[in-house]
């Protein structure tokens, strides 16, 4: 064992030892423009590293600091005299090339290449053809992009918009029965009052109803207060004979009295909704 780790040591040892020589010969190997860039790389990245958190505050300083300093620089050059400078430099070339008796219409055909020419001075062939394209293209975007913008917005205000609330618009209008489920209130096991049965006859009438409300918003609160709907019918339902609602007569007149009930207890707790529509679903009597 002892064998093993001597070995595993001189290896790792060697390893070290033969990273320590590849990172320095990569350095001595390294150009001195090169070393200076990583180091204000890494500086640059402990910076932010440090004040991560002041990075907002600190961009926003300098953009104010560069702003301001963009538009001093832009404030105090004097575009007047550059431009005189450079139309006199032109206009020197033009009379040395151009004979004496040139006409002046003729000179201010020629200034603003002559001018062109002055600021392209110094630069290559391909140079010069490379910024005049750059600018060509520039210029011809920026028209683009004014004519393009002005021709939309001629045509939203030309064209207009008609009011929602138009019947026009609407190709294929809701169903009645649209989301009709949702606005469904099912009451069961209601049990409404009956006159004292003689011997032999029915002593109680129990019935199962879906009422159909306007909006769900009622529905929902009916469903919150269904205990208190339960007694304000047995309250407001008068007592009728046991086998009265299992004719189609009785079905009817109970079916009218239940909604007209419903609407009263809506009406009475001030609820904007009412009943379109119940149905007797359930009818026991024993």
């Amino acid at each position: 064992m002892d064998f093993l780790t001597k070995i595993e040591n001189l290896i790792n040892h060697l390893i070290i030892k033969l990273q320590e020589l590849t990172v320095s010969f990569i350095k001595k190997r390294t150009p001195a423009k090169v070393k200076v860039i990583l180091m204000k790389l890494q500086n640059a990245w402990l910076f932010c590293v440090i004040n991560f958190k002041r990075l907002p505050q600190i961009t926003k300083t300098w953009l104010i600091a560069f702003i301001a300093k963009t538009k001093a620089n832009l404030l105090s050059y004097n575009y007047k005299a550059k431009l005189k400078e450079t139309y006199d430099a032109a206009m020197a070339q033009y009379k040395l090339r151009q004979p004496k008796n040139a006409g002046k219409f003729k000179a201010i055909l020629y200034a603003p290449f002559m001018m062109m020419a002055q600021w392209l001075k110094g630069l290559s062939t391909a140079q010069s053809v490379l910024l005049l394209g750059f600018t060509a293209a520039s210029f011809l975007a920026v028209c683009n992009i004014v004519f393009s913008g002005n021709r939309l917005l001629n045509q939203h205000l030309n064209e207009g918009r008609a009011p929602a609330s138009i019947e026009d618009e609407i190709a294929y209008p809701r169903p009645v029965y649209y989301k009709k489920p949702t606005k469904h209130l099912e009451i069961t096991s209601i049990r409404l009052p009956v006159y004292i049965p003689e011997v032999n006859e029915l002593r109680s009438i129990d019935i199962d109803f879906v009422a159909t409300l306007s909006n769900r918003s009622t529905r929902k609160w009916l469903e919150k207060k269904e205990f208190q709907l339960r007694d304000y019918l047995i309250l407001h339902v008068e007592p009728l004979s046991a086998s009265f609602p299992l004719e189609e007569e009785g079905k009817e007149i109970i079916r009218k009295k239940l909604l007209a009930e419903i609407d009263d207890f809506l009406i009475l707790h001030q609820q904007d909704g009412h009943v379109t529509e119940l149905k007797l679903t359930y009818i026991l009597a024993n």
